[in-house]
């Protein structure tokens, strides 16, 4: 009897332990993925990516460099200039400071020195004359320190520069295209014409230039 108790409590504990083998759920096992290893290509070619990324950026940084110079040079070369143009009107307007007011005594300071050399036969006017004389050439001494000079065109060839022909006339003992004579004294003013001279022009009329090649 003891013996087929023995057997029935064994036979039980098997089936409740095939049970609890039954009730417990399986467990899948998680295997978990080795890291994937680059290989020398791949590094490679990442390597030349990111080269080829900072070579970009760098060709960008240089583009942008050359730009911002050539503005700065452009804006410093308009500074330059302008620096030089307006030093050189400052010396132009110390230079021609006193043209303005030249120009304006030049012609009543003509006038007064051809009266006071005037040719007289009085002596009490002679007498005058050699005092507004003095006085004369002590303006012109003062008009010739401040840079006024005669334009000397008697018998000298004309030039339209500094002279203007007001009449024409042929005297075959002169040159052609030499002035004759002065109407009107011309004056310069340190390197301007400040007044031309005005003068008659020793020009061969056209009938006797037409005969000459005629008689050619």
């Amino acid at each position: 009897m003891e013996e087929n108790k023995v057997e029935k409590d064994l036979d039980e504990e098997i089936k409740d332990e095939e049970v609890d083998v039954k009730e417990e759920p399986q467990k899948e096992e998680k295997t978990e993925e080795e890291p994937k290893t680059e290989t020398k290509k791949e590094k490679k070619d990442k390597h030349k990516s990111e080269i080829a990324k900072l070579e970009a950026k760098l060709k960008e940084a240089d583009l942008k460099y050359a730009e911002l110079k050539n503005e700065y040079l452009k804006v410093f070369a308009e500074m330059e200039n302008t620096k030089k143009r307006l030093k050189e009107e400052a010396i132009k307007d110390r230079k021609y400071a006193s043209q303005s007011v030249i120009g304006e005594l030049v012609t009543p300071i003509d006038m007064f020195v051809k009266i006071v050399n005037m040719e007289s036969s009085n002596p009490e006017v002679k007498n005058y004359q050699i005092g507004f004389q003095m006085i004369a050439n002590q303006i012109v001494d003062i008009m010739k320190r401040e840079g006024l000079s005669h334009i000397e065109s008697l018998n000298k060839e004309f030039d339209p520069k500094v002279m203007q022909a007001v009449q024409t006339e042929w005297d075959e003992t002169k040159p052609e295209n030499s002035v004759l004579r002065v109407m009107q004294d011309g004056y310069m003013y340190k390197d301007r014409v400040l007044k031309p001279a005005m003068v008659v022009v020793n020009k061969k009329p056209e009938e006797k230039n037409e005969e000459k090649k005629e008689e050619e």
